[in-house]
């Protein structure tokens, strides 16, 4: 049995795991995400000198935020790792291990992980749309990534929804509904419930109400036009907002009253991996690397 490890690099964690080649995980932890880059090195090369003495590892995935070329390995913006742009990653983690190492945004490998071992398993086109701090996705048509002519390929999130021109990042994200319901409720930020708080209490407070179900409008803009675009089997919805029953009525709601969701209608349904997936992603593709040529 062939073992990989995963890396899932995000903006305030960096997890990590040993996964086998049927997409088990053995192992996982997690560390605060370094400051700097030699830190970044030190860290990720302790992570996987430790793995390799318990295991027998082949290759090594890597989820990372941003715009990265898979081709070369250059991250050309790094997300919230401002001090990683334009680092060459495949070079970075070549001069860590010996191991062969493929690197993808971070989207993309949840995308990837839910088709593999996730809520996508049964489907070769898929759509799967990350609702968090911003909007992320991932493409996969007839089993393959599909990654654009410049790797930008699921940057939903400049889509403009709003009635004003709004991109999704800014109206139809988690941070989006938080900032809106705020608003409804003429609360600071800190006195602010969480998220399954405001949904419980929609029902009784007719302005957080309104501000829920347009933000919802807003998703659900987006959702069809990602939908009327690519043709998927089904649309995936990922980050904590997916574990919210009513979100999934609400955009129902207003899908319906669109023009041509008749004929454009797919299911839309919630990721099953959590933050997971991603380390699952980078691996299915290291596996694919690591695989013989025939």
């Amino acid at each position: 049995m062939q073992h990989f490890i995963g890396f899932d690099v995000g903006g305030t964690h960096i997890k990590h795991g040993v996964i086998d080649e049927e997409g088990h995980e053995l192992i996982s932890d997690e560390y605060d995400t370094p400051e700097d880059e030699q830190t970044f090195r030190k860290k990720c090369q302790e992570v996987i000198e430790n793995y390799q003495k318990e295991y027998d590892i082949v290759a090594l995935g890597v989820s990372f935020p941003g715009h990265i070329n898979a081709h070369t390995g250059v991250a050309a913006k790094a997300g919230a790792l401002t001090y990683m742009d334009g680092v060459n990653l495949l070079e970075l983690f070549g001069e860590l291990t010996d191991l062969p190492a493929i690197v993808e945004n971070d989207a993309n490998c949840a995308a990837l992980g839910e088709l593999w071992r996730g809520a996508g398993k049964t489907y070769e086109n898929i759509v799967c749309i990350t609702v968090g701090t911003g909007i992320g996705g991932g493409i996969i048509l007839d089993g393959s990534l599909y990654r654009g002519s410049h790797f930008r390929a699921g940057e939903f999130g400049v889509i403009p929804v709003g009635d004003n021109g709004e991109c999704m990042h800014e109206v139809a994200s988690a941070s989006g509904l938080m900032e809106s319901c705020r608003q409804a409720l003429a609360l600071s930020a800190d006195e602010m419930p969480h998220g399954k708080e405001l949904f419980e209490k929609m029902d009784s407070d007719v302005h957080l109400r309104e501000a829920i179900d347009l933000w919802a409008r807003n998703l659900a803009r987006g959702v069809y036009s990602v939908i009327s675009m690519f043709d998927p089997q089904v649309v995936l919805i990922g980050g904590g907002i997916s574990e919210e029953e009513k979100v999934f009525k609400l955009l129902g709601r207003h899908l319906e009253t669109f023009e041509q969701w008749d004929t454009l209608q797919v299911p839309i349904q919630p990721c099953q991996l959590g933050n997971q997936a991603g380390r699952l992603g980078a691996v299915w593709l290291a596996k694919k690397k690591a695989a013989p040529r025939e």
